[in-house]
């Protein structure tokens, strides 16, 4: 039978109108086992990073006879969300061969980056189907072979037709078969397997990945290969590691690539073809290095985010809109505060046109534009200066340096009038040219080659400046091996961290003044996407934020090991409850020197909406340190009982707030704090003291107190090398 594409527009109006959603009661602990159901249906390929028209998902009946849908539900990973199901509507066939395609505007919610799709039974608790994700498709998700196999990404999305894949049929007698990039033994490599019949020389073939800085490798001379033989590039010979966000690209003598394979996150054990020599690449059940593949008939899925279940929000579950009479445009992302104790700044930005905003705030929290900012200043590259009607920047992150107070960085993934390019760029824009209705960067670093290579519209998502008194000695330069040192890196006063949707790492680099920029370090989140960052000076932690995607979860980032070594910690923390589980993509938290009753604002910029974007609520504070006993004290906050606050830098009390309504003002690393980012969306401690650097005044941090903000969670402790 031909295979025919069904959209629920075929089932009638009441369908697309969303009238057909059925309140299915349904929970998350009353799901019951994830076996395929007995009738057959599959979910067959994901869109999750805005299709035509927008994200979609795929059924598709593999089996002899028709399948009545009527009542299923479809979900993605929040099925205990009233708002986040949809029910297929009475008469909802599908035939064999046939597919059915579910729109965005059906279900009426997105598909983050960090995501499942889930298909119940009409009864709400039985799991007929899922597909789990960490990161949106450069293409789309579709099962390899179609209807039946793993889940990989495809070649291109066919919404309502069967899956392509690339790379299915290799011309070349010797392919690459199999590639290790997550540390294997003794390291990274890559297989090539002689797929021919014939006696194949490949000295001098060379392997590369995505970075155009790195050599390609060339096997040694007189390197032959036996039909059905394999040769492996150890990651020794290659002389650089493979990435979670990477490729592998085989080329013969003369430069022609014969063979290139990509990824979008490390395998849970190794990527291979399946068959080998010719078959599509997948996540395998085995490393077979130097042997066949250990390929399953069995699907076998994407890993889902791995994260442990995230600590309570240590503030007030509240969280409101604010300054509702204040015009922000439709794509706002990032959100950074720049404190003073004589009223503070809110920098925010706007993706779809480069805009900039400045916001003033006051010690009662009202937040006003600037003078002369009643309008955004759209951000312009260096290249547009005389071209009033570029597109400029995809801004989506900001940050102020607190050595630069009069500049601001903005992080951009692309350039708006070319929107298929990735970009990744960091503009440095002064505030002394801002008296006109435009600025254009007055310094500009691409990043774009040296961070993995990802999707255009899935680079950088948000951008942080931290000091290097807060870095020095505690975290691990990837380029050395050893504690960073501000003076390898000699004019940047800090590093500049920006994250990256795809791939949810964040990457730390020192900007020169010649437009060069050194990668000094690498974090892992654990999280499906990391789309704001915000230092806390107070806490010396470094917060990434998650969209819907990940349920508006943070990972907490915390620089040095406890036994003093260099390297990081992460922690996960929930994100408020009243905050809606929304496509959040800025975030900023108020300085400590703002605190009032034990609390301090937190600022939400919310993406995607024309009303309410901004919205506001509270952190617990920092503990004030004790004074000495010689010494006469200042005032303290008494932490309330259902609290517990992180330790923090006591501020003093000449720039303690006097006011007693809740302080709107927020501060990030001595003076600036960033969020930023465009995408879908959902510690314990012993009691060690660890000592800081650089600070004003006198910083105690202890484990315990660490502590509040991941009770009795796991701590993922991860030491990066070079």
């Amino acid at each position: 039978m031909q295979a025919q594409r069904i959209t629920l527009a075929a089932f009638g109006a009441a369908i697309i109108g969303g009238g057909a959603a059925l309140a299915v009661p349904m929970s998350a602990n009353a799901v019951t086992s994830p076996a395929p159901h007995p009738t057959g249906v599959v979910i067959n390929e994901v869109e999750s990073s805005g299709g035509e028209p927008g994200d979609w998902v795929e059924l598709f009946n593999p089996g002899i006879g028709a399948i009545d849908l009527s009542g299923y539900v479809f979900t993605d990973n929040s099925p205990e969300d009233t708002t986040h199901r949809y029910g297929l509507a009475e008469g909802t066939t599908l035939q064999p061969g046939d597919y059915l395609v579910i729109e965005e505007a059906d279900f009426a919610f997105g598909l983050g980056g960090g995501d499942s799709a889930m298909l119940f039974a009409p009864d709400g608790t039985t799991l007929v189907d899922e597909h789990a994700w960490t990161q949106h498709a450069a293409s789309s998700y579709g099962r390899s072979p179609n209807g039946t196999g793993a889940f990989t990404e495809t070649s291109e999305p066919t919404k309502g037709a069967e899956n392509l894949f690339a790379g299915v049929a290799p011309t070349s007698p010797v392919v690459i078969n199999e590639v290790e990039s997550n540390g294997g033994t003794p390291g990274d490599w890559v297989e090539v397997y002689n797929r021919s019949t014939e006696t194949v020389d490949i000295s001098g073939w060379t392997i590369v990945d995505d970075n155009a800085g790195h050599t390609p490798s060339p096997a040694p001379a007189s390197t032959v290969l036996a039909p059905g033989e394999f040769y492996v590039y150890e990651e020794s010979r290659l002389g650089f590691g493979l990435g979670s966000g990477d490729s592998a690209t085989l080329a013969d003598p003369t430069g022609t690539i014969v063979d290139t394979t990509t990824w979008i996150d490390h395998a849970e054990v190794s990527w291979a073809r399946c068959a080998d020599g010719d078959g599509d690449f997948r996540a395998t059940t085995a490393s077979t290095k130097g042997a066949l593949n250990a390929c399953s008939d069995a699907p076998v899925e994407t890993p889902g985010p791995t994260a442990p279940a995230p600590e309570p929000w240590t503030g007030s579950p509240e969280v409101t809109p604010i300054a509702s009479d204040i015009t922000l445009g439709e794509d706002m992302s990032g959100l950074d505060y720049q404190y003073s104790a004589d009223g503070s700044t809110l920098w925010a930005v706007d993706n779809g046109t480069g805009g900039l905003y400045r916001f003033d705030v006051a010690l009662d929290g009202s937040v006003t534009p600037a003078a002369g900012w009643d309008e955004p200043k759209r951000v312009r590259f260096q290249a547009d200066a005389d071209n009033p009607a570029a597109a400029g920047p995809d801004a989506e992150g900001v940050t102020v340096s607190a050595e630069q107070p009069e500049s601001v960085y903005i992080g951009s993934e692309r350039d708006n009038s070319d929107k298929s390019t990735n970009k990744n760029t960091i503009l440095k824009v002064d505030l002394g040219d801002a008296s006109g209705p435009a600025i254009v960067a007055a310094a500009e670093w691409d990043l774009t080659a040296s961070l993995p290579q990802v999707g255009a519209n899935t680079g950088i998502e948000a951008i942080e400046w931290v000091a290097d008194s807060e870095l020095e000695g505690r975290l691990l330069d990837e380029r050395t091996g050893a504690p960073y040192d501000s003076a390898n890196s000699p004019g940047a006063d800090g590093l500049f961290f920006v994250a990256v949707e795809e791939t949810a790492g964040v990457y730390a680099y020192a900007l020169s003044d010649d437009g060069t920029a050194a990668r000094i370090a690498t974090l892992e989140s654990g999280l499906g996407g990391v789309m704001a960052l915000d230092y806390d000076e107070s806490t010396q932690t470094l917060w990434g934020m998650c969209d819907n995607g990940c349920g508006g979860t943070s990972a907490l980032f915390q620089f040095g090991a406890a036994d003093g070594a260099a390297g990081y910690s992460v922690t996960h923390v929930a994100r408020p409850a009243g905050l809606p589980d929304a496509n959040n993509e800025g975030f900023a938290i108020a300085a400590n020197e703002t605190c009032v009753d034990g609390t301090r604002a937190a600022y939400w910029l919310e993406d995607g909406v024309k009303s309410d974007a901004l919205k506001q609520g509270t952190l617990a504070c920092a503990p004030l340190s004790t004074p000495d006993p010689t010494e006469t004290a200042g005032p303290t906050e008494t932490p309330g009982s259902t609290e517990t606050p992180v330790g923090t830098e006591a501020p003093s009390a000449t720039t303690a707030p006097s006011a007693t309504t809740a302080p709107g003002a927020t501060a990030g690393s001595g003076g600036a704090s960033s969020g930023g980012s465009d995408a879908d969306g959902e510690a314990g401690g012993t009691g060690t003291t660890l000592a800081t650097t650089g600070a004003e005044h006198l910083v105690v941090i202890t484990l315990t107190a660490i502590a509040a903000l991941a009770l009795g969670g796991v701590m993922l402790a991860r030491r990066r090398d070079a």
